[in-house]
């Protein structure tokens, strides 16, 4: 399975985490959920192998149909192509076989806080009609609070469909295996029982019950030996808590405890003062479980015991001594029989054995050899084998990685020895990151330990930090990530232009340049005295500023000097109106008072005329029309002379208003002479 796969575009695989010898088992990412779960991948060499197919779906079918805190909870079950895989509850920790190895041996509290948990698991599996058939440390996972789930049900069946297990194909592991399996009998819940006594004693003492050259071996020790005690290892360990192990793994399933919750509860009080001088268990003694010696029988017993046997029987006096004859012979018979059966054990015990029987032969290292001068080494110590492959870190492909049985191991000429030889490193197909964001890749690569993640930066209409080129290595090619540099094009986002000095500039060549480099350009007219008309005075943004495309930049551009207040001189004259005044006067002759009036009068022609009254009114930068800016009385025809201040883009105005009436008006526009 390479590295960095997605499962039906939801399942990414990170990374390796463990396996056995049907499936591997990897972390993964659910992209949907967003949560790390563990896949369970069925090895390629069974993808075609229906009886694994179906016994990888059965775990599935079991796991799924049980809801408990200490079970590895399934989450989904899929194919794509000839991969079977399964979605499970990934946690973080490790297996309790694992633990125990790094503790040497568990307390006796924490053992018992790991067992309630297991046979809590078990009672539920139970209770569903299921029996594990394979508990083991190894399929029981302890997470960093201890806390406890077991998995792996691929050899589970339901209670109502178990079947005898083949005598020479034995399920589960056989250190854990319960006697009634390892004889080929019915796996029961009590089967299970007996393989959670065995995960009690190792957590108490560190090591197995039994051990030995073959499984077979290790087998018959399960049906025929008794384990060394608990509390030979350990004095300090409670009797009861010795007794639970003993009672769990008694040989003969009926005087196990009846039920694991009978376990469970039997745990719970292992501390309790009543039970700390509690004697040792022994298991009941069936009658005829024993070997008797049988007494010799003499003539007179026998002759004693056939009388006895005949008392009820006619005794005819005259065939009394036939049959003591016969009696003895048949005495003479069942001695014989005896001495024939004896002689018959002994030499298949004995003698037979060493005549038939294979011998014994010792594995060789052959590690790091090459496959073709292993399996010669091996043939010619009468050994068969056979061929796995394994991906490996350190040694070469080609050479052998390990041998099954181990090396210096004991065996029997004719046995199969597995050579597991190696693949080289395991090689994966790299992703196609074009589009992900660099930083993300890079943190993912280097935690995966890639040798080296280089990237060089390039101007890109994409965002900035996004991947936009491959360089190597190229997507979908195979590569060991600590051999491998890889090195990738990174956008700095879309190109970027370092702005010049425009002062001065016309405002067609900054146009020009604006066009040029895609930017958006805005202009503002302001008077300078210092640049002439259609000049560029200053810009926004400042000089060497870096701008994309796009962007704006703003030019403020010369309208020339600002324009100054100019004054006019405006000249007119108001005529004195004196002959109307007069007739004015005279046409009130007609009243015969008045002309009296009159006749009484003085002469007043050397007398001055009557005065006119005059008003003007201006409007420039200092005065405004509504204002009176003078007043006059005229007596004849008078010439007025008003300078008049006018501001730029403005006018100025006379106004002059004669005995009320307005009788000179102008309007002088703004002229700074330039156009002339």
């Amino acid at each position: 399975m390479v590295l960095g796969n997605v499962l039906n575009d939801r399942y990414q695989i990170i990374q390796y985490i463990g396996g056995g010898g049907m499936a591997n088992v990897y972390l993964g990412q659910d992209l949907i959920l967003n949560r790390e779960v563990a896949i369970k991948i069925l090895r390629l060499e069974y993808a075609d192998n229906q009886e694994f197919i179906e016994r990888f779906n059965r775990e599935a079918e079991a796991a799924i149909s049980l809801s408990n805190e200490h079970i590895v909870s399934i989450y989904d079950v899929g194919q794509e192509d000839d991969i079977h895989y399964m979605v499970m509850e990934y946690i973080d920790g490790m297996t309790l076989k694992q633990y125990i190895q790094s503790q040497g041996h568990v307390s006796m509290e924490e053992s018992v806080h790991i067992m309630l948990q297991l046979t809590n698991a078990v009672e539920h599996a139970h209770q569903n009609g299921i029996v594990h058939r394979d508990i083991k440390p190894q399929n029981i996972l302890i997470d960093q609070s201890g806390h406890i789930k077991i998995t792996d049900f691929g050899i589970a069946r339901a209670l109502s469909t178990t079947s005898l297990t083949k005598t020479n194909d034995v399920m589960g592991s056989v250190h854990y295996l319960s006697p009634e399996q390892a004889r080929g009998g019915l796996a029961t819940n009590k089967s299970d029982i007996y393989s959670l006594g065995i995960v009690l004693y190792e957590l108490l003492t560190g090591r197995l019950p039994f051990s030995g050259e073959s499984a077979v071996s290790i087998a018959l020790k399960h049906m025929q030996t008794e384990p060394p005690f608990v509390r030979s290892f350990n004095p300090n360990i409670p009797q009861s808590l010795e007794n639970v192990v003993l009672k769990a793994t008694v040989k003969n399933p009926l005087e196990r405890y009846e039920t694991v919750e009978e376990l469970r509860q039997s745990l719970e009080t292992v501390f309790d003062p009543s039970r700390l001088n509690e004697a040792r268990y022994v298991p009941p003694v069936e009658e005829g479980e024993d070997t008797k010696a049988i007494p010799a029988i003499n003539e007179e017993q026998n002759s004693h015991s056939v009388a006895n046997s005949n008392q009820s029987e006619t005794i005819v006096p005259g065939n009394q001594n036939s049959s003591d004859k016969r009696s003895k012979k048949w005495g003479i018979w069942i001695t014989v029989g005896l001495f024939i059966v004896i002689a018959a054990i002994v030499i298949a015990l004995f003698v037979l054995p060493g005549i038939f029987m294979p011998k014994d032969v010792t594995i060789p290292d052959v590690r790091e050899e090459t496959y073709e001068d292993a399996v010669t080494e091996l043939s010619n110590l009468d050994l068969d084998v056979e061929r796995e492959s394994v991906f490996s870190e350190e040694i070469d492909e080609g050479l052998v990685v390990r041998s099954e049985p181990n090396a210096n191991s004991t065996v029997k000429e004719g046995s199969t020895v597995t050579l597991y030889t190696s693949l080289g490193q395991e090689k994966l197909e790299f992703p196609d990151y074009v589009g992900d964001e660099f930083d993300d890749v890079k943190r993912y690569l280097e935690a995966n330990g890639y040798q080296e993640v280089i990237y060089y930066e390039q101007a890109s209409e994409q965002p900035e930090g996004e991947i936009i080129n491959q360089i190597q290595p190229e997507p979908g090619q195979e590569i060991i990530p600590e051999e491998t540099r890889v090195i990738f094009d990174v956008s700095q986002g879309p190109p970027s232009t370092e702005i010049p000095s425009f002062t001065n500039w016309t405002l067609e060549e900054v146009q020009d340049y604006a066009g040029e480099h895609n930017l958006t350009l805005l202009t503002e007219e302001e008077h300078s005295e210092e640049f002439s008309e259609g000049r560029v005075i200053r810009q926004e943004p400042s000089p060497e500023s870096e701008l994309e495309e796009g962007d704006e930049v703003k030019v403020f551009v010369s309208e020339g000097p600002e324009p100054k207040p100019i004054t006019e001189t405006v000249s007119f004259t108001v005529e004195y109106d004196g002959s109307q005044s007069e007739n004015n006067q005279g046409n009130n002759g007609g009243d015969s008072s008045n002309n009296d009036e009159q006749a009484n009068q003085p002469n007043q022609e050397n007398e001055e005329p009557q005065g006119q009254e005059v008003s003007i009114y201006i409007e420039d930068q200092d005065n405004s029309i509504e204002d009176v800016y003078e007043e006059d009385v005229i007596h004849e025809d008078t010439t007025y002379e008003v300078d008049l201040t006018i501001a730029p883009d403005s006018t100025g105005e006379v106004l002059v208003i004669k005995e009320g009436e307005q009788v000179y008006q102008e309007t002088i526009p703004y002229d700074s002479g330039e156009s002339e």
